[in-house]
């Protein structure tokens, strides 16, 4: 094996292993999300994210990680629907725009 391939391999395997600590360990669904999605591992953020809502129907935040982790995928018609419920659940500005730019931008790809 090279020394790229083992660096890269080696690289992996801390990504995995931070990521199991963080699973194992105390932490919000919200927290286990981002560490999932840091990782690259989208589907299983999602799983994570839906706790989180289960949890917390009028969290923003959920519904805007949601809505990243679906267009990240390859989801737009999901990502689209979890911007709408996070416009629907804030009233900071910031997050408003952002949620309109992302709708605006994903239903001109269809």
């Amino acid at each position: 094996m090279n020394l790229y391939k083992s660096i890269r391999l080696m690289k992996k395997l801390t990504i995995f292993f931070l990521y199991g600590i963080l699973l194992a360990g105390p932490g919000t669904a919200l927290e286990k999300a981002a560490a999932a999605m840091k990782a690259g591992l989208f589907r299983e953020a999602l799983v994570h994210v839906d706790i989180a809502q289960a949890q917390d129907r009028t969290n923003a935040e959920v519904y805007r990680l949601k809505a990243l982790l679906h267009e990240a995928i390859d989801e737009p018609n999901k990502a689209v629907q979890a911007w709408q419920s996070c416009l629907e659940n804030t009233q900071d500005n910031a997050l408003i725009n952002e949620a309109k730019v992302h709708i605006q931008s994903l239903q001109g790809r269809e």
